[in-house]
């Protein structure tokens, strides 16, 4: 159970799936509870997503910020100051 809906798929698209998986460099795994904070940090900046719309931002702060993550930087070869694109396809719904 999780409240990423969205993202609660038990098994992948076997069509998909091997598109998908040839052009990962990494994958990381975000906690309902980061999901949230990530969800209420983009509505504060005006954007709306739910949380696995949010789960973007958490899995990108758990990648590249925190303990060991001069480790994974390299292990993924980002210099500093990279860029990174994250991708919300989840909207919050509309107050009220």
């Amino acid at each position: 159970h999780t409240v990423m809906a969205g993202l609660n798929c038990g098994t992948p698209s076997a069509l998909a799936w091997p598109y998908l998986a040839g052009g990962l460099d990494a994958a990381v795994a975000v906690t309902d509870e980061l999901a949230r904070q990530a969800m209420a940090e983009l509505a504060a900046a005006g954007i709306a997503a739910d949380p696995s719309g949010a789960a973007s931002l958490a899995g990108a702060r758990a990648a590249l910020a925190g303990p060991g993550s001069a480790t994974r930087r390299a292990e993924l070869a980002l210099g500093p100051s990279p860029a990174v694109v994250l991708l919300s396809t989840e909207a919050a719904p509309p107050p009220g």
